[in-house]
């Protein structure tokens, strides 16, 4: 009755409009009031400040500081015009071109609303100057701009690491399968559509503009080099990976670039402590939800109700998928993760699933949530850039959704791919 009445105010808020933080609050808020009278409400901070208590977490803002600084500072234009140089000459290159870019910009960003607004800008418009209608447009940008939580640094992973005392690092690592893979398969489907509609071929790269380009994207391009290779060489946690790619991309964009001045830092910091706020405040009130569904021993008796039904793990990791695809659509990625991480991983782990492994599905299968509707914030993005509707994007997205979900499908059954590279690295 109790889990009963907790689950259905959250509901109940989330249809009436509340946010998501404020809707997990309320409804511990009445968990506590109704049915633990005598406990002190003291208990509730102690439990928001032990969901952010965690030298991991430090690491999100720092990225979150790359992504504003690599936005202002000049950094999405020219790594389009480094992917345009190279692949815009073939059929649909313009397509190819979103992709790419947004696979380099989301090796910094972490974040996929960052890496539509990042690229989206400069090649949504471009696209549909080229004959491209706007809801493809928007829509290949909403694609590939879910690899922006999968090819590390990734805030999701980060945060995923911090709950289930997973190695960040062999998260990072492990998502570079994946996100190649789903990358590889958008290809396929915008080149398909590229020669059913006919879309036009950009001009032929010379060689000369392709190493212009490439000369003028390699520091933002090594960005994500020194941080990965802080964290693999075992010099730097990802925390500190993070503070050094930090001060790497202001310098690139303050000495390098130039397109930042020093008037500029207040607005990027500012920027960055209120995304920084929004997150941590989604993870302390969901930590508090979490610590409610502990009590209520939810992840125990979900293991015991789910596995007295499974016969394996492959058929548990298909119920999982499905159940993390309907969450994504409704619940962004960070909140559900909290939400869920307590509960779903006493039952993977019972089942002999691999922790790391299981991260990786989790992460990336919820932030697929982001570019699906009804509440996708990558669609509104990109629908806002193509000055379209949302059910036009949503209409032109579906071929690159079912690419992304089988790919991940297949990708949850096949743990030895997943982990190939991580197990490569050491983790």
């Amino acid at each position: 009755m109790s889990l009963l009445l907790l689950l259905g105010m959250f509901c109940l808020f989330l249809a009436i409009g509340i946010p998501v933080a404020f809707a997990l609050g309320l409804a511990s808020l009445g968990y506590v009031l109704v049915f633990l009278p005598h406990l002190s409400l003291e208990v509730l901070p102690q439990q928001m400040f032990a969901g952010a208590d965690s030298f991991t977490l430090t690491a999100i803002p720092f990225f979150i500081l790359i992504g504003e600084l690599m936005n202002s500072g000049g950094i999405s234009s020219r790594l389009v015009a480094f992917a345009r140089a190279v692949v815009g000459r073939f059929r649909g290159g313009l397509g190819i071109v979103e992709l790419f870019a947004s696979m380099i910009f989301a090796s910094f960003s972490g974040s996929s609303v960052a890496n539509a607004a990042g690229t989206g800008s400069i090649t949504i418009p471009a696209m549909i100057n080229s004959g491209y209608p706007r809801g493809h447009a928007a829509a290949i940008e909403s694609a590939s701009s879910g690899l922006g939580a999968v090819i590390p640094p990734s805030i999701p992973m980060i945060v995923y690491g911090s709950i289930a005392g997973v190695s960040v690092g062999g998260l990072f690592v492990g998502g570079y399968v994946p996100g190649v893979l789903l990358a590889l398969g958008l290809v396929v489907v915008v080149l398909i559509n590229a020669r059913r509609h006919n879309y036009p071929a950009d001009q032929k790269g010379t060689r000369s503009e392709i190493l212009a380009t490439a000369k003028d994207a390699i520091p933002a391009i090594l960005a994500p080099v020194l941080i990965m290779a802080g964290i693999l060489g075992g010099v730097m946690t990802p925390t500190e990976a993070g503070a050094v790619g930090a001060i790497y991309s202001g310098a690139v964009a303050l000495f390098w670039y130039r397109e930042i001045s020093w008037t500029d830092l207040p607005r990027i910091l500012t920027n960055t402590a209120s995304v920084t706020g929004v997150v941590m405040l989604i993870m302390t009130i969901a930590a508090l939800f979490s610590w409610i569904m502990a009590f209520e021993r939810i992840p125990t008796l979900a293991a015991e109700f789910v596995l007295g039904g499974v016969t394996s793990p492959q058929m548990l990791m298909i119920g999982i998928f499905f159940f993390l695809l309907v969450v994504g659509m409704f619940i962004d990625t960070v909140s559900a993760l909290i939400i869920l991480t307590p509960v779903l991983l006493p039952v993977a782990l019972a089942a002999g699933i691999d922790p790391l492994f299981f991260g990786i599905i989790v992460s990336v299968t919820l932030s697929l949530g982001a570019c699906t509707p009804p509440v996708g914030v990558v669609l509104f993005v990109t629908a806002s850039i193509a000055k379209t509707s949302v059910e036009d994007v949503s209409r032109s997205l579906l071929p690159y959704l079912a690419v992304l979900f089988g790919g991940m499908l297949l990708l949850a059954l096949l743990p030895d791919v997943v982990l190939w590279l991580p197990r490569l690295a050491g983790y």
